[in-house]
């Protein structure tokens, strides 16, 4: 996963907004198979780590484990989150028909 800090000094200017502003606007943008492929590819690496999680921690204890250490690690989480819908967008882009 790369990381885009140099981008967010200034989140609103961003591309002309949000990271997150972007993503929601390139997804509903492009043709509709992109965007479900796109989604797909989210919601795949989604059920790998949730699998991986209830391996080590036991499906009960997910959301509440998930609650804590976002808790404990709130702003690492939002610039990995920036960074995770500029990696999407960029998928997306890269993904468009021509």
């Amino acid at each position: 996963m790369s990381t885009y800090e140099a981008l967010f000094e200034d989140e609103d200017d961003i591309l002309g907004g949000t990271p997150k502003s972007k993503f929601w606007d390139m997804l509903i943008t492009p043709h509709e198979d992109t965007a479900k492929a796109i989604l797909d590819d989210i919601v795949t690496n989604y059920a790998c780590m949730e699998h991986i999680i209830k391996q080590t921690i036991g499906e009960e204890e997910i959301n509440r484990h998930l609650k804590n250490y976002y808790i404990d690690n709130k702003s690492d989480i939002e610039e990995i989150k920036k960074s995770l819908y500029m990696e999407f967008v960029g998928n997306i882009v890269s993904k468009m028909p021509q």
